[in-house]
């Protein structure tokens, strides 16, 4: 997420954690030094690590302002409704991007996204039963708030703060206790030798209504690892 630029910033360029950062005095003369060298790091995502952040409190950018950047478009030329090109169009699986210019993260986009996925189903690949093809789904960020509420219900554990947990979706061989118990041990193992902490597990609810006989055969167990 980025922030705005704004007027009368002299800039000096200097080296943080293998980064170029720039810290900033208020100068009208060297306002222009600022506006030459910002689009450039905006243009290479430099300016979206936390430590740059920090160190030049003056020099952000809307979403929307690199987006003009990276385009060309003038700073109040109104941006595009969608990045959809039918140029592109190619006659191989569909992939789809679905994003709030903004920065905000809401419901809607989750359920454009559901929307898109239904009218791509002409991409996916099936079997010989309708009901079997190959997967489709979805990647987003953390839903913090859901994530929180689930943590809470299944495992009775408020999480630590936003950025300091993860949460894995694991899929283990289905019906097999013994199995199961066996690989929770290793990934368990495996996060504490990393000096990570194993906060529970959570079975994920589905619904496989709608498979064919062949993905049921071989639908996994999901759960969910929670570490911090």
């Amino acid at each position: 997420m980025l922030s705005r630029l704004s007027t009368g910033v002299r800039s000096s360029s200097r080296t943080i954690g293998g980064r170029t950062a720039i810290s900033s005095s208020s100068s009208a003369s060297s306002s222009r030094s600022a506006s030459r060298i910002a689009p450039r790091l905006a243009a290479t995502g430099a300016i979206t690590t936390p430590i740059f952040r920090s160190q030049i409190p003056s020099l952000f950018y809307t979403t929307e302002r690199v987006l003009n950047l990276r385009s060309g478009k003038k700073e109040n030329e109104a941006l595009p409704k969608t990045v959809y090109d039918p140029s592109r169009e190619t006659e191989n699986c569909g992939v789809g991007l679905v994003a709030s210019l903004k920065s905000v993260a809401s419901r809607k986009v989750v359920e454009d996204a559901d929307e898109m996925l239904i009218r791509m189903s002409h991409r996916g690949g099936v079997g010989c039963c309708p009901a079997s093809g190959d997967g489709a789904g979805m990647l987003f960020g953390m839903p913090d708030a859901f994530m929180r509420a689930k943590a809470k219900e299944a495992l009775g554990i408020d999480l630590p703060a936003k950025g300091e947990y993860a949460v894995a979706n694991v899929f283990f061989p289905p019906e097999n206790p013994d199995v199961l118990k066996d690989c929770k041990a290793v990934l368990e193992r495996l996060t504490k030798q990393r000096g990570l902490e194993v906060l529970g597990w959570r079975p994920v609810p589905v619904d496989n209504s709608m498979l064919g006989q062949d993905p049921l055969d071989s639908e996994p167990d999901t759960e969910q690892f929670f570490v911090a």
